[in-house]
Parts: structure tokens; sequence; C-alpha cells
């Protein structure tokens, strides 16, 4: 049990850190062409690290909740597109935030599967609403 605290505040500094280094590290950039191109790195990354929760996901959760979580992902997309889009322009800062929480949220829910403890309801819910 002791080794469990020290790993869990281990993961809640980075998961700090990554927020803060989301936040602070394009600020450094003079030009506009340099921070919208840090900008972009980071909205490639975080839709990266979610791709590979959802994978990881799905290659864990059994029938029929993993063909529900397809269609689930495909309500969260349409729910960060209308949340991070204005006027044809994507909000950089919003659609990190949003991909990070909806990966959080896969990543928890494959720990839970590769645990034995696998709940289709939590893996098929809009926990964004």
């Amino acid at each position: 049990m002791k080794t469990i605290f020290p790993a869990l505040a281990f993961a809640l500094l980075g998961l700090a850190a990554g927020n803060a280094y989301a936040q602070g590290e394009c600020d450094k950039y003079r030009t506009s062409y340099d921070k919208t191109y840090c900008f972009a790195k980071l909205f490639l990354e975080s839709d990266k690290e979610l791709n590979a929760a959802y994978n990881d996901l799905r290659g864990v959760a059994k029938e029929p909740a993993k063909s529900q979580l397809k269609q689930t992902q495909l309500q969260w997309i349409k729910h960060r597109d209308a949340s991070c889009e204005n006027s044809g322009s994507i909000n950089v800062d919003c659609n990190y935030r949003v991909n990070r929480e909806r990966t959080e949220y896969l990543r928890d829910r494959a720990r839970e599967c590769k645990a034995g403890t696998c709940r289709a309801d939590m893996i098929v819910k809009q926990s964004w609403n």
C-alpha cells in the first residue's frame, strides 16, 4: 500500500506539469508564426495521446461495450468540436484541455479493465455531460 501513494503523487505531479507545459510553453515565442507552430504541435500531440488511449481501451474491452465505445467516441468528437471551434477556428487551449480530459478518462477505463474490474456502463458513458 505504501508504494501506491508515491506512484499516485508522481502521476499527479506529471499531470500538473503537463498542464503547465501546455499553458505556458508557447508563450516564449514572439512571432505569431512560431506561436502557431507551437500550438499546432501541442494540438497534434494531445490528439495522438487520445488515439492511443482509445485504441488501448478497445484492445481490452469486451463486446458489446467495445462496439458501443466507437459510437460514444464519435459523439464525444462532436462535443469537442462544438466546444472548441469558433467560426471555423479551433481554440487550441480548449482542444488540448478537452482532449486531455477524455484521454485520462479512457486511460482510467483501460486500467480498470486490465485489473479485471471492467464496467461496460463506464466505458460507454458520456462522461462530458
